[in-house]
């Protein structure tokens, strides 16, 4: 699943809506999207996966063995350090210099990504310098779709084109459905205890 991607598809969204004809599939999808990309920004992330490896980079804003990191879905392929601080990323570091958190993070029931990269005493390296490059390649987000978060998407969805109880009137904009439907911020607001990125 493509970063993207919608997280829910229209068979999914009419099997909940109790609809058979899959003719408004398309506009269904568009909608399904719509919502998939409003998520994305209450929460603030994403939780689809990358396709493939993608390589990112950061730079720490504090001396110490911890990084923090965007979501990332599954170990690494490589982790390399611009130590010398002149744009090349020399040392490289071996799966067993770090460890990442949180610990078991993919063995919940409900699998979440990886967070932070923490040094171990094995690491060439002995601490993550402020402002010295990191170069992380591995696919970023998460390893699925929380099932809250599927169907979240739905309903807000059906919300959005009438095709439920909860929906009172037509609002031609997203954010003003969610605005004025009590159901939606209810929604959106129990996501938002357990899956938002709260910044400090």
């Amino acid at each position: 699943m493509s970063i993207s991607a919608a997280y829910a598809s229209p068979a999914e969204y009419r099997r909940v809506v109790g609809m058979t004809d899959a003719g408004l599939d398309t506009d269904i999808a568009s909608d399904l999207a719509a919502v998939s990309r409003y998520l994305d920004g209450e929460m603030r992330r994403f939780f689809t996966r990358d396709a493939a490896p993608v390589v990112r980079i950061f730079v720490p804003v504090h001396n110490g063995k911890n990084l923090s990191l965007n979501d990332m879905s599954g170990p690494p392929s490589l982790v390399r350090m611009d130590t010398a601080g002149n744009g090349t990323f020399a040392t490289t570091l071996a799966a067993a210099d770090y460890i990442l958190l949180p610990l078991n993070a993919l063995l919940d029931p409900e699998p979440w990504p990886f967070t932070s990269i923490q040094l171990t005493e094995l690491s060439p390296v002995g601490a993550f310098a402020v402002n010295q490059r990191v170069e992380i390649t591995a696919r970023w987000g998460w390893p699925a779709v929380p099932e809250a978060i599927r169907r979240a998407t739905i309903h807000i969805t059906a919300i959005l084109r009438l095709e439920t109880p909860r929906a009172t009137k037509r609002v031609a904009e997203l954010g003003d459905t969610v605005e004025t439907s009590p159901q939606a911020q209810n929604i959106v607001r129990q996501l938002t205890n357990q899956y938002k990125v709260w910044l400090v």
